[in-house]
């Protein structure tokens, strides 16, 4: 069950009205301004999953059978993913802007969505930044061979507000050193003024965090072999080149992470990646 963050009454109505805005501001900046310079846009990639566990947690007042996991998104680009929130006059959720830089320093400012508050972090998060997939290796199999079109995942991800896994996003560590790429964090902040992934850096979420995991439900994984897939952008609301459509680096072919593991009992052993 996905912990869904409810509003209601006059907030439910404001946000109503919010994502109304963010949809018509979304239609407006559909593709980039050109600009005096080259621009230098991020390159989201994701780092197959790591850390998988079981673990229980009470949810809805039953005990729930979880997989926890730690994932890494992180910019492989020649610029920074950089998000600026704009005021509003809901205090719940921030619009959001993404900020596209060029060679000669000159920024433009896309509207990409909006900062919502996560209460279980205590912290502002962007919406829509990691799609959370677990499937059985028979249908991701069977899924993969009908070109992707046929089958669905049987549990999805848990970290979310509503709208997909939400992130507060900042620079974790250094992933590796390319041009553009500062020593240190260009990003740490989790407020709903600025928040990015510098070049080279990524965004890191433990496995013991609050609602880092997939709820599986009362009942625990049966055994048998599965392949999480974790997918960064993927409504593709995110600038990673002005048409969003560039094959190199746009879309869950080159923006997802897949591991394949096996359980036996409470035990999950990763395999090797065909």
């Amino acid at each position: 069950m996905l912990a869904i963050w409810q509003l209601s009454g006059w907030r439910a109505s404001r946000r109503t009205l919010l994502v109304g805005l963010v949809a018509a501001l979304l239609l407006l900046g559909e593709s980039a301004p050109a600009r005096g310079g080259s621009q230098l846009y991020p390159d989201l990639r994701t780092l197959p999953p790591s850390d998988l566990h079981f673990a229980e947690e009470l949810i809805d007042g039953a005990t729930h059978h979880v997989l926890r996991f730690a994932v890494t998104i992180w910019n492989a680009g020649q610029g920074p993913l950089e998000l600026r929130g704009v005021s509003s006059s809901d205090t719940a959720t921030t619009l959001v802007l993404q900020r596209v830089y060029d060679e000669t320093s000159e920024v433009a400012e896309l509207p990409v969505g909006g900062f919502v508050y996560h209460e279980a972090h205590n912290h502002w998060h962007f919406e829509q930044f990691a799609e959370y997939q677990l499937w059985t290796r028979g249908e991701f199999d069977r899924w993969v061979l009908s070109g992707r079109t046929e089958g669905e995942p049987g549990w999805r991800g848990s970290k979310t507000t509503g709208q997909g896994e939400s992130f507060c996003i900042r620079d974790s560590r250094r992933i590796a050193s390319l041009p553009n790429s500062p020593r240190t964090r260009g990003y740490n902040d989790c407020g709903h003024d600025l928040q990015g992934v510098s070049v080279g850096w990524g965004d890191t979420y433990a496995s013991y965090l609050p609602e880092q995991w997939i709820d599986l439900g009362e009942a625990p994984l049966p055994n048998g072999d599965y392949a999480l897939r974790v997918i960064a952008d993927p409504a593709e609301r995110l600038y990673e080149s002005a048409s969003k459509e560039d094959p190199s680096r746009d879309g869950p072919l080159v923006n997802e992470a897949v591991v394949f593991f096996n359980v036996r009992g409470d035990r999950v052993r990763v395999r090797p990646s065909p």
